[in-house]
């Protein structure tokens, strides 16, 4: 029975931008989004002047591949993640352990990314959203896990058992909760709209207790996009849009979260307390890379 509730919050801020928005990367240059070209944003680039606070986020891609002629639509492929940190020191000094009860995410609406106009051209627009509640911070083995890979194309989260030579699994007690979305592009709106339908939704972790410094909250999200064609543009408008990433044909706009985590405190004796904090802490073997 835990001695107290109480709800863990963070907010992510929502992510916004177009063609000509500018990035910066790790090595302080800058980086704006052409017009027309092909464009491959530096791997952990920021956006740039971001309001409001946009630039949490951390960008370990965007690939954008223009069309080769009007009658083909454009690629863009897209992954980041935004960590934050909770401290619980109060608690770790009082011997206290928490026990995760659920997790939630809010969020206003769903994502916007272009697709296809006319509706019945196949369209390659996904995306996947996750967030995780650890003890840890995750690597970026366990970031690119949930990003996925055109090769393994699945995603596993951090406590699940490492496969094909992976590492950067977490024990179950260091992941606390988690919340799965996938999303793809709705055939019933047009790709103008660029409302996603939600395809799967899941909560994770295993609700084991813990004993830690900190809790991390890590929003990871990833995905592509068709955009529509030149052809397809004029035919909807009448108007010829020949340039690659005009606003009607490029936009990325994520809603931002609250992410919420439900925990019971308890007071556990002392060997039940050392255990908890021996199990959240102390690194499993094989996670000593980033």
């Amino acid at each position: 029975m835990a001695d107290e509730i109480r709800t863990l919050k963070m907010f992510m801020e929502p992510i916004t931008f177009y063609s000509s928005s500018t990035w910066n990367s790790p090595a302080d240059d800058t980086q704006t989004i052409p017009l027309n070209a092909n464009f491959a944003l530096a791997p952990k680039s920021q956006i740039a002047g971001a309001t409001p606070n946009q630039n949490a986020w951390i960008f370990d891609d965007l690939t954008m591949t223009i069309p080769t002629g009007n009658r083909y639509p454009g690629g863009v492929s897209f992954a980041c993640y935004n960590q934050q940190r909770i401290d619980l020191t109060g608690y770790l000094q009082t011997g206290s352990a928490i026990v995760p009860m659920g997790s939630a995410s809010q969020r206003a609406s769903v994502p916007q990314l272009p697709s296809r106009w006319d509706g019945t051209n196949y369209s390659n627009t996904y995306m996947r959203d996750y967030t995780v509640w650890s003890v840890e911070p995750l690597t970026q083995d366990d970031i690119n896990n949930l990003y996925s890979t055109p090769i393994l194309r699945t995603a596993i989260t951090p406590n699940m058992p490492s496969y094909f030579a992976i590492g950067g699994s977490m024990t179950t007690t260091q992941m606390l909760s988690s919340q799965t979305r996938y999303y793809t592009s709705d055939n019933s709106l047009s790709g103008r709209v660029g409302w996603l339908r939600e395809l799967f939704n899941q909560q994770g972790g295993m609700g084991e207790s813990a004993a830690s410094p900190h809790v991390y909250c890590t929003r990871v999200i990833a995905g592509q996009m068709s955009t529509p064609s030149a052809d397809e543009i004029q035919a909807a408008t009448g108007v010829a849009d020949t340039n690659a990433w005009s606003a009607q044909k490029f936009f990325i706009s994520i809603p931002g979260s609250w992410e919420i985590l439900n925990v019971g405190v308890i007071e556990p004796d002392e060997l039940e307390y050392l255990t908890f904090m021996q199990r959240s802490v102390l690194a499993p073997v094989g996670r000593s890379n980033e």
